[in-house]
């Protein structure tokens, strides 16, 4: 007769007087036979693919301290990993998103790279820009409006009129 979970019909008035104890001990039967009827299930179904599986048995409480442990080390690595992630959020961008950013043509960004004012870096054959880099260009080159030092005023001035004096000046 072939093995399966499912449990058999009860009458009503079994119910009533099943212990509690019991009722727990079936309902852990019943969890603890699910990962076996999948190993089963597994088994039956790659009989042909010739793999060869031996079954391990363990005491339930080894095998939740177990999985217990492994859970441990799943969240330690999604800790890690999730640290590299939030480390290198610097994100590479192409030639075109950066010009795009920068609101400049990719001939601009080409001489702003050969005049050194923007950082780049070269990944099979292609220059590909840091975000950060965009942002600091983009900061360093931004107007301030509520310019309330002489220095800040000089360097609003410089940023309108290129550093470059209009003019004849003698």
């Amino acid at each position: 007769m072939p093995f399966s979970a499912e449990r058999l019909p009860v009458a009503p008035f079994d119910r009533v007087t099943e212990p509690s104890s019991v009722k727990i001990l079936r309902e852990s039967r019943s969890e603890l036979l699910k990962p076996l009827l999948f190993i089963a299930e597994f088994c039956r179904r790659n009989k042909n693919k010739g793999l060869n599986m031996k079954v391990i048995t363990m005491e339930s409480s080894a095998f939740r301290s177990l999985t217990e442990q492994i859970a441990e080390i799943a969240a330690h690595v999604r800790a890690a990993s999730g640290d590299k992630k939030a480390a290198s959020s610097d994100r590479l961008l192409t030639t075109r998103e950066a010009a795009h950013l920068l609101n400049v043509s990719t001939r601009t960004l080409q001489r702003m790279r050969s005049e050194q004012r923007i950082g780049y870096v070269v990944l099979r054959g292609k220059c590909r820009y840091r975000q950060s880099e965009i942002d600091r260009l983009l900061e360093a080159c931004a107007v301030n409006e509520d310019a309330a030092t002489p220095q800040e005023l000089k360097r609003n001035h410089t940023l309108r009129t290129g550093g470059k004096p209009k003019g004849r000046r003698t």
